[in-house]
């Protein structure tokens, strides 16, 4: 769904701007016309700098319409990132939004299996609070490779962790609201699956945990990761929507330069990642186009 219609250019402030670990950071703004109408999945265009000719899309993590904000994971690697980092409270500055399509619910009875990579879980952390609110069942596997883990964690009493996991730990936030998380990394950490956040949802569900066919799948991260989890989720029979957002210029679709390949019939078109997504489904993503590089959650926060 295109609701692009609806987007306003605001001035915000900044009420917290937090180093979560490494080149990680939680932005928190005050943008109250936003909070009250986007979805998760969809994204904001900001106002990084006077010196940048173009603003930055971010995706949000979270938004408060009683509080009036919404919040932003990003991780600082470009100029216009290096200059959000700067930011102090009461700081202000401008974004357009909420731009782009959002995630859709799954259906009666099904639950919900969210797989992020890195930054890619801003999105998906969005739409797991929004789902336990309306008492759907949610399991959040998220791959992260940073050297410090940004956000809690506490030891698992449940869950799929307990099944593949020795000692496993969860997120402490979604513990406590009844979403079922589990951690991967390459690297060797206590508590986490040792190995990509695909192969973790391959084990997961190996073992049976009862998601299986009776889940919708949602899928956020850089584009490698994304790719092995479409083709996980044939082999699973499982169907769900990508949050592809690759490296965006205008953000409203006028330049064309986030175009994705996408399947149309026998053939194939490109979409507007800006317009027609981020959101896509999940089936309908081509990822092995020559010369054509769709682009992950990661590649759009990192500039």
């Amino acid at each position: 769904m295109n609701v692009s219609s609806t987007v306003q250019r605001v001035c915000v402030r900044v009420l917290e701007n937090r180093v979560l670990g490494g080149h990680l950071r939680s932005l928190v703004l005050e943008a109250p016309e936003v909070a009250r109408r986007v979805l998760p999945g969809q994204f904001i265009q900001l106002d990084c700098h006077p010196s940048l000719t173009l603003l930055r899309p971010f995706s949000i993590m979270n938004a408060d319409p009683e509080r009036g904000t919404v919040e932003i994971f990003y991780q600082v690697v470009g100029m216009g990132t290096k200059a959000m980092a700067t930011w102090s409270k009461d700081h202000e500055t401008w974004i357009l939004g909420p731009l782009g399509s959002h995630f859709t619910a799954p259906a009666p009875g099904e639950m919900a299996l969210l797989v992020a990579g890195g930054v890619g879980l801003a999105p998906l952390r969005f739409l797991a609070h929004r789902l336990q609110m309306q008492q759907i069942p949610v399991t959040l596997l998220w791959g992260i490779e940073a050297e410090k883990i940004p956000f809690a964690t506490v030891p698992a009493f449940g869950g799929v962790g307990v099944d593949v996991v020795e000692n496993p730990l969860v997120l402490a936030q979604e513990a406590a609201m009844g979403i079922v998380t589990c951690l991967a990394s390459v690297q060797k950490r206590e508590g986490f699956f040792h190995g990509f956040v695909s192969d973790l949802m391959d084990r997961v569900l190996e073992v049976g945990t009862g998601l299986g066919v009776r889940s919708r799948l949602y899928v956020c991260g850089p584009t490698a990761m994304m790719a092995a989890v479409a083709g996980l989720a044939q082999k699973w029979a499982l169907r769900g929507e990508v949050s592809l957002e690759g490296h965006m210029a205008c953000g409203l679709g006028g330049c064309a330069g986030c175009a994705v390949p996408v399947t149309q019939g026998d053939g194939w078109r490109y979409v507007r990642s800006c317009t027609e997504g981020p959101v896509l489904p999940l089936d309908q993503v081509l990822w092995d186009v020559p010369m054509v590089h769709a682009g992950g959650c990661s590649t759009k926060r990192g500039t």
